[in-house]
């Protein structure tokens, strides 16, 4: 009994360790964590309880597209960034997201802005505030949703993409040629 409890500790503790090591960046990401770079966010994500949710979550306090934040570490689990002040918590979730923390890393921040000069001033406010409308294309929703999870949205080709507002509640967004027609289940 008591070497068979040992085994399942060592067992468990073994996979908790994995799950936590450091991920697999290249050496260009490494020296930005390691130098805790000032990055620009690519896309809107939402934080609560300073908490990012890699099913990619609308609710909490809005972190828009291009706030400055500060890279402080990356594991196998998730990347932990500062803004405005506060240390937050992006959960890769590769079950959901279906790609790794070094991939997140590239979707999620950069060394510069995102252009929005090419965006009419309607379409760059509601990329700012994480809303999407009816008329946005493909790429405006990706800046101002974030990425859908791909456990669900199987493909960024496909023309209905599926969000969760919160655990209990989702947002479908349905596209003919590449624009927004209809919005399922609510707006953010």
């Amino acid at each position: 009994m008591k070497k068979t409890l040992s085994v399942l500790v060592l067992f468990f503790t073994t996979l908790i360790m994995l799950g936590c090591g450091p991920a697999k960046l290249t050496p260009a990401q490494q020296t930005l964590v390691d130098s805790q770079a000032s990055l620009y966010t690519q896309v809107a994500m939402w934080t609560e309880k300073n908490k990012v949710q890699g099913l990619n979550f609308s609710r909490g306090l809005l972190i828009p597209i291009n706030a400055q934040v500060k890279i402080i570490s990356a594991s196998n689990n998730g990347i932990v960034f500062k803004y405005l002040g506060a240390e937050i918590t992006y959960t890769t979730s590769t079950k959901y997201t279906k790609i790794d923390t070094s991939e997140m890393l590239n979707r999620l921040f950069a060394k510069s802005t995102v252009d929005l000069s090419k965006y009419d001033e309607a379409v760059k406010e509601n990329i700012k505030n994480g809303k999407v409308v009816v008329g946005m294309t493909k790429d405006e929703v990706l800046l101002a949703r974030g990425y859908p999870p791909l456990h669900q949205t199987l493909s960024l080709k496909a023309d209905l993409w599926k969000y969760w507002d919160h655990r209990f509640k989702t947002s479908q967004y349905k596209f003919q040629d590449n624009r927004v027609v209809e919005i399922i289940g609510g707006a953010t």
